[in-house]
């Protein structure tokens, strides 16, 4: 039986190690988990199980495991009014650890207390320096010079994925680690390589802040943080790869675009201005969000949970937004992900969700649990993160043992 509750203690940091090195690969170790939980209180059925050490659970985790539960229920209720049902299905098979997750968090708090939470975090860096390691070697010997930058250096995860379990580096890393600086300088090169505006907005931002709550006291860790963020503009420069005046372009269009659309530009010009084919990821955003956004105000109780890209398909068909249509672009926004598919209902819940995440991480002075949130409220303005399994275990997994373990400081973690 000591060996059977080890087996338990070690599994929510066995997802966390599986789950950044491949997509999917946290599938079987979930189903390991729940096979081990059922078999537990079947063995327990004629016999009380042993008192486990633990403290009442913390508000953060009952509100965001309510919230996950919750929205795995309104996707649910969403294939209602769905027409896609095949889409609707997949859809509620890629986010069932909404549901399973905070379940088996729950199960593993009440039955084992404490116990192998903090091996968590040790095993997500352990993940992440494996992972940078294999894709570093695998584009040494390739000799493709795309294996070194974005997709290519990503290689089976989406670039702002990876960034935003970057992101948690300097948090999850020990100061007292001899490796702790030349850990940060390589996790800041790799943000940087991966060339996704969306990984470099929110680590400057998040390692920015960071950096001046540390700075005041120039310890070691605002030392390594900040050679993280140097890291960072080097691997970008490196890997642009015409990232930035993509971006810069669709700016300057915009703006040019808007002087020409004014009474005086229009005056001033001795020509009509034909429009321009928008292309890039910054003007396919635009594009999913302003399809998204017709979408609620036509729908607002939204299009059901598999009809999301299919409503979007047609708008963009409608207002000739070709770049979007041509990649089937979903919103591009988790709040507008719910917005198109539940309306207003789902969109106001999921702000009230992770907007009282935040409220209480901050009120239980829960730093690791703030930046998390921080981070993925950044990232989910700019990208659907509930969509792909990829997202979904990770943002779960990892909330809900920073919000049990909201003790756990920095320190604690030894690498």
């Amino acid at each position: 039986m000591r060996r059977f509750n080890k087996a338990l203690q070690a599994m929510p940091a066995t997802v966390a190690l599986f789950m950044v090195l491949k997509p999917g690969w946290s599938t079987l170790p979930l189903a390991v988990w729940f096979l081990l939980a059922a078999a537990y209180e079947v063995a327990h059925l004629f016999k009380a199980p042993p008192a486990a050490d633990r403290m009442a659970l913390p508000p953060a985790f009952r509100w965001f495991a309510g919230g996950s539960v919750l929205m795995y229920f309104l996707m649910a209720v969403g294939l209602s009014w769905t027409e896609n049902m095949a889409a609707g299905w997949f859809a509620l098979e890629v986010k069932f650890s909404l549901l399973l997750i905070p379940l088996l968090m729950l199960h593993h708090w009440h039955r084992q207390g404490a116990k192998g939470l903090n091996a968590v975090p040790m095993a997500l860096v352990a993940g992440l320096l494996m992972f940078m390691g294999w894709r570093f070697v695998l584009a040494s010997v390739s000799g493709d010079a795309e294996f070194w930058r974005y997709d290519g250096l990503a290689g089976p995860f989406h670039p702002t994925y990876m960034g935003m379990y970057l992101v948690l580096m300097p948090l999850l890393l020990s100061e007292k680690s001899k490796w702790y600086n030349l850990a940060l300088v390589v996790t800041g090169v790799f943000v940087g390589l991966l060339a996704s505006k969306a990984a470099w907005i929110v680590a400057g931002l998040v390692w920015g802040c960071l950096l001046v709550m540390h700075g005041k006291r120039r310890s070691f860790r605002a030392w390594g943080i900040g050679m993280a963020l140097v890291g960072m503009c080097l691997g970008g420069w490196l890997g642009d790869g015409g990232r930035i005046s993509e971006f810069t372009g669709y700016v300057s269009a915009e703006l040019a675009s808007t002087q020409v659309d004014s009474p005086g530009g229009a005056a001033d010009s001795p020509q009509p201005s034909q429009p321009t084919a928008k292309v890039g990821s910054s003007a396919g955003r635009m594009q999913a969000w302003n399809a998204s956004l017709e979408v609620l105000a036509a729908a607002p109780f939204g299009v059901g949970t598999g009809d999301v890209t299919d409503a979007l398909c047609a708008v963009y068909e409608q207002r000739g937004s070709a770049y979007a249509l041509e990649k089937r672009m979903n919103p591009h926004s988790m709040w507008l992900q719910l917005a198109v598919s539940h309306g207003w209902m789902g969109l106001v819940l999921i702000l009230v969700w992770w907007g009282g995440t935040a409220v209480l991480a901050y009120r239980s002075q829960n730093t690791l649990l703030l930046m998390w949130t921080a981070a993925l409220v950044l990232n989910g303005t700019i990208e659907s993160l509930l969509e792909l399994q990829q997202g979904v275990v990770p943002i779960v997994l990892l909330s809900c043992v920073f919000a049990l373990r909201g003790s756990l400081a920095p320190a604690d973690v030894r690498t």
